[in-house]
């Protein structure tokens, strides 16, 4: 007989038992699990990790048994069939490196779209756009349209690693590249985010893309912001890029970030936070602390914006709170959106009244010093974070004060601001080690998927682009996989994808 349905709870076959019904997490699948389970597939060997999980065959079996929804497992307890089919293409990932690509991507890495003149007409490619520790970006065409581009040298891929029984792989495409860097600043790069509304219609030429640089600043002057404009249509024998400066200033900038309607742009600092108005180019404190601001992220709706502190506080702060002229000290009528701090940056020390205790229950303290923070577009309370001694852990801005809901294990970390970046689909969460090893989780469960060192140093950045099909109408990519993400280190550039 089926088990009675009791309302608010669902029965859990393996363990013969009720359970309340509540919030998923990230990636969690809203269905009420059906009362039969299919039987546990045999094992299947993951390279770099001790993870067992059922081969494809097996999955489309329990699919066609089941159904596309949910599939049970004894490590798994609930995930749809798409869903594991990613963890079995990401358990076996194939990686390349680049030939002649040392320390050109060792701090930022962005993918970006542009249209190009080509004898053809218009076109639409891809383009990397990589930042590196000396202040250099350099430009790589991705797109057939880019062969020739500014009389561009060829890079050729090399297997970086290669899992077994998968020798046979197709080869990446080459990229293109000139010799000479496109743009050179007096510091390291720290961060290149894009931003501005993109139409991928090859016939309209008002299309927008546009980038935002920030350097880390040196012993004679602070950092700055700049705003790469690829609005105009780039001709495939001279580049019309330009880059402008939108903010100096006299501090360190650590990190930046655009609102997802960009609209804004903020940039962490030592001893505080800034925030720019991209239409005005109004610039204004978005909040102050004593410690230096390493990581910082804006949530999906634009109004909060995360903050990861090198005393390990995470604390969020609402941009729309009035805020104070930074060399004045009086409210600015400058930009539309006001800002001062949400939360308190308290961390040690007991809180003496209610009000005190409402501020420090906002806040979360991480072990050591928060380096990387991403924020989950499916739901804007979540975000994942991470600190130097190698925590990681996913974080619900409901239940704050609990601390962190999901554990990611096995990261190796002590002193350097090593990023996190999540798959397209927030099913998968990536970084690289201390250790030169590639690991990747699954979000929703928190399992090590893969782990394995594929290079010689620490990847300091990455980009998981949301496609990485239809580059100028062809497949050059596209080699039979599902998913593929660029890496960058002083060892230079690698791209990886599922098998």
């Amino acid at each position: 007989m089926p088990p009675k349905e009791l309302p608010g709870f669902y029965y859990d076959p393996e363990k013969n038992r009720y359970f309340p019904i509540r919030g998923p997490i990230p990636g969690a699948s809203t269905r009420r699990p059906p009362p039969p389970a299919p039987p546990t597939p045999p094992p299947a060997a993951t390279a770099g990790c001790s993870r067992k999980r059922a081969r494809r065959p097996e999955l489309l079996s329990a699919r066609e048994m089941y159904g596309g929804g949910v599939i049970f497992s004894k490590k798994v307890t609930r995930s749809t069939f798409k869903q594991q089919c990613q963890y079995v293409q990401a358990s076996q990932p194939m990686v390349w490196k680049y030939q002649a690509t040392n320390s050109v991507a060792d701090k930022a890495l962005e993918q970006l779209s542009v249209m190009v003149q080509t004898p053809q007409g218009l076109r639409e490619s891809r383009m990397l756009v990589t930042g590196s520790m000396n202040g250099s970006i350099q430009l790589y065409g991705l797109g057939s349209a880019l062969n020739n581009f500014w009389n561009e040298m060829e890079l050729l891929p090399q297997p970086a690693w290669t899992p077994m029984g998968k020798h046979n792989s197709a080869a990446l495409p080459s990229i293109w590249s000139s010799e000479a860097a496109f743009s050179k600043f007096s510091s390291s790069i720290t961060c290149i985010k894009k931003f501005g509304l993109h139409v991928p219609d090859a016939s309209n030429t008002n299309s927008v893309q546009r980038a935002l640089v920030a350097t880390f600043g040196s012993g004679e002057s602070g950092g700055a912001v700049y705003i790469m404009d690829l609005s105009d249509t780039i001709d495939s024998s001279m580049g019309s890029w330009t880059a402008s400066r939108v903010a100096s200033l006299d501090r360190t900038v650590w990190t930046a970030d655009c609102s997802y309607d960009s609209t804004h742009a903020a940039f962490g600092m030592d001893h505080g936070a800034g925030l720019l108005d991209l239409e005005t180019r109004g610039l204004s404190w978005l909040c102050r602390s004593k410690s230096d601001i390493l990581s910082l992220k804006f949530v999906q709706s634009g109004n909060v914006v995360l903050c990861g502190l090198r005393n390990g506080t995470i604390a969020s702060v609402d941009v729309r709170q009035k805020h104070l002229n930074p060399s004045t000290g009086v409210p600015s009528p400058s930009t539309s959106r006001r800002t001062v701090p949400m939360l308190s940056a308290k961390r040690h020390g007991r809180c003496r009244n209610q009000a005190d205790k409402d501020k420090c229950s906002r806040d979360v303290s991480m072990p050591s010093a928060v380096c990387s923070l991403v924020t989950l577009s499916s739901d804007e309370n979540y975000f994942l974070g991470s600190s130097m001694d190698g925590s990681i852990k996913l974080f619900d801005l409901r239940l704050i004060q609990k601390g962190g809901i999901q554990l990611y294990e096995g990261h190796v970390n002590s002193h350097t601001q090593l990023p996190l970046v999540v798959d397209p689909s927030e099913t998968l969460l990536m970084s690289g080690g201390e250790d030169c090893t590639v690991r990747i989780w699954s979000i929703k469960t928190g399992e090590l998927i893969f782990a394995q060192r594929v290079a010689d140093a620490p990847f300091t950045a990455f980009c998981w682009p949301e496609s990485s099909h239809d580059l100028c109408g062809s497949s050059l990519f596209d080699v039979n996989h599902s998913w593929g993400a660029w890496l960058g280190s002083r060892d230079g550039l690698f791209y990886m994808h599922g098998t």
